[in-house]
């Protein structure tokens, strides 16, 4: 399986998620952002160009199914895939602590730059009540989704590329 077929399919698996079951997830209010997650973990398999060109075209898809303006959550998960594809590129530790870390960090920032934008666009939100009803407790379930969704997706996304020997040519 190649690299843009693993980012696809992971892609889409977390839409399809977030759209079908992740009304079903919402704790105290607060539904999961599952693409966020999704984006997170590809910019940290694959580096900053691939975060964020999948953060863009994951928030766009999210905007567009969902009821609001069109904009915020693409730009939103635009700079958390380069943000977060960047902080792989130059902190090089292993293990699962600073993905998960990255994850509640970044949802906290993500959620509180959506908070703004659509405060800026002119929805009707109250702000303070948001940050502390909204904000908080989805940093601190992204980071729970993503202790859950981490070990598998990150294996999948790094299986290797099947090339079968009768398809490619000898140079010689």
């Amino acid at each position: 399986m190649g690299r843009l077929t693993t980012t696809v399919l992971t892609l889409l698996s977390a839409l399809i998620l977030q759209v079908a079951f992740g009304s079903a997830f919402t704790i105290v209010g607060v539904t999961p952002n599952i693409l966020m997650v999704a984006v997170i973990i590809i910019a940290f398999v694959r580096g900053s160009t691939e975060g964020t060109i999948v953060g863009f075209i994951a928030g766009l898809a999210f905007d567009l199914i969902g009821a609001t303006i069109v904009g915020p959550m693409a730009l939103t998960l635009t700079l958390t895939g380069f943000v977060a594809g960047i902080i792989k590129e130059q902190v090089f530790a292993g293990g699962w602590l600073l993905p998960v870390t990255v994850v509640g960090v970044a949802s906290l920032i993500s959620e509180a730059i959506y908070l703004v934008l659509v405060t800026a666009l002119g929805l009707p939100v109250a702000f303070f009540p948001a940050l502390f009803t909204r904000v908080i407790p989805a940093a601190l379930y992204a980071a729970f989704i993503a202790l859950i969704l981490l070990p598998p997706v990150t294996k999948f996304l790094r299986l290797p590329l099947k090339v079968d020997p009768n398809t490619v040519k000898r140079v010689t």
